[in-house]
């Protein structure tokens, strides 16, 4: 038999205590609560040889496990809101509380991890609550959010799904709603996932999440935005039956979400890469993707998440990969070679704010170097791995040169008129030691 930990904070343990005994989910149940997000890591020493899945409350205790426990060895799942318990929420808000604009309120679970369920999408801008825009997901940083939006006088109050957060609202006197998931929701995020676990124990293979956004105009009439949605459907399905593959297509609101499983990563690294191009070839709106791997189905999904947000930065139409377990950046997928590089790089971020430097173009550089020390850079192919004007990269080569780790050389190439572009090499010594 399956067996789950529910790792939860006391308060909210309560309704997913009901809705496991009132329902037949065909495996047995641990309880952990913990108190502080640290208590994870001792729940998952605990648990992570007796359990199949580690499910927990909300998003915090699950964001939590996956960037502070390396080599997570078992799948992890948590209760998810979709658009429409958003909209709900938030409606039922507007209708209960009608002295309360929803614009001076902090939703502090709509993050840019979950692309703030794309609220903004339906929701003009004057009219959107406050969102919590950190990509740093913890109790402390929840915390200031709200502090600074309410000494500002911003704010009057803030609907929250993070539990053990509210003593320290009610200390700071910061109004409150707490908001707890329906047990609809509770029991279908257990049965996706018993169904993730159940699929993996019949087979041992990695579990691929690509997610297509469309970038339209707020202004584009709903029925091109139809015509726009059904081609891009029927792309996806030419593309699937041409190339003989199975992959799920599940649309929603401006994106679409692909699902399949292969036997590893490279196995499915060419067709990736051709859906890519396919679909830049045929496809006449923009769009971004971001593609996942990983032999959790979760984890592959917030992958593919992660992975948007990069292809989102580049700014074109293209797609990055994340996969294996240092959660490695690979892209853009269209084309020839790709760059491979991470935003954990301490170094990196420190020398971007040193020198100004957007840190996008300071992991991508890395990359570039890593992939060949030897590259012989100039702003032109630099402006082709970063998607940024010459003139930009002219500024970023001189703050490089600045800084030594890139030095000139005589041009290689053949002969022209008008004034040479300047060519440079990597110092490999100088680059080790101040960005690796």
């Amino acid at each position: 038999m399956i067996s789950v930990a529910i790792v939860s904070p006391e308060l909210s343990l309560g309704p997913i205590n009901k809705v496991i005994e009132s329902r037949d989910f065909g495996c047995e149940f641990h309880r952990y609560v913990y108190n502080q997000l640290d208590d994870i890591k001792w729940i998952y020493e605990d648990c992570k040889d007796s359990c199949d899945v580690i499910f927990f409350s909300g998003e915090l205790g699950y964001h939590y496990i996956l960037n502070h426990i390396p080599d997570i060895e078992i799948p992890c799942s948590f209760i998810f809101y979709d658009t429409k318990h958003i909209l709900s929420i938030l409606l039922n808000f507007v209708l209960e509380t009608p002295n309360i604009p929803l614009q001076r309120v902090l939703v502090d679970f709509l993050t840019p991890l979950n692309n703030f369920m794309n609220l903004k999408s339906y929701l003009k801008p004057e009219f959107c609550p406050y969102c919590y825009e950190s990509f740093v997901y913890d109790y402390a940083h929840i915390t200031r959010r709200a502090c600074e939006l309410w000494d500002a006088g911003k704010i009057d109050l803030v609907l929250t799904r993070s539990i053990n957060n509210i003593p320290t609202y009610e200390k700071l006197g910061i109004p409150y709603l707490a908001i707890f998931p329906t047990e609809d929701m509770i029991a279908e995020s257990i049965g996706s996932a018993l169904k993730e676990v159940r699929l993996s124990m019949k087979e041992n293979c990695d579990q691929i999440t690509a997610i297509i956004k469309l970038m339209l105009e707020p202004s584009l009439a709903n029925t091109d935005r139809e015509y726009l949605e059904a081609t891009l459907y029927k792309l996806l399905v030419d593309f699937r039956k041409d190339k003989k593959l199975d992959y799920s297509i599940q649309p929603s609101f401006d994106r679409f979400e692909l699902h399949t499983q292969a036997g590893a990563p490279s196995d499915m690294s060419g067709i990736l890469q051709e859906l890519v191009r396919y679909l830049q070839k045929h496809f006449d709106a923009s769009f971004r993707i971001g593609i996942g791997v990983s032999p959790s189905l979760d984890q592959s999904h917030y992958y593919a998440e992660s992975a948007l947000l990069e292809s989102l930065r580049y700014g074109c139409n293209d797609a990055f990969l994340i996969t294996g377990e240092d959660a490695l950046l690979t892209g853009p997928l269209s084309l020839s070679r790709q760059l491979t590089y991470s935003y954990t790089n301490h170094k990196a971020s420190s020398y971007a704010k040193q020198v100004g430097i957007d840190e996008s173009n300071v992991v991508r550089i890395i990359g570039l170097f890593e992939m060949d020390p030897g590259t012989v850079l100039t702003s032109a192919m630099l402006a082709k791995w970063l998607n940024i004007t010459s003139r930009s990269c002219n500024r970023i080569l001189q703050q490089l040169l600045d800084s030594q780790l890139i030095y000139e050389t005589p041009s290689q190439g053949p002969a022209r008129k008008g004034r040479p572009e300047k060519e440079y090499h990597f110092d490999a010594n100088k680059m080790r030691e101040v960005l690796l």
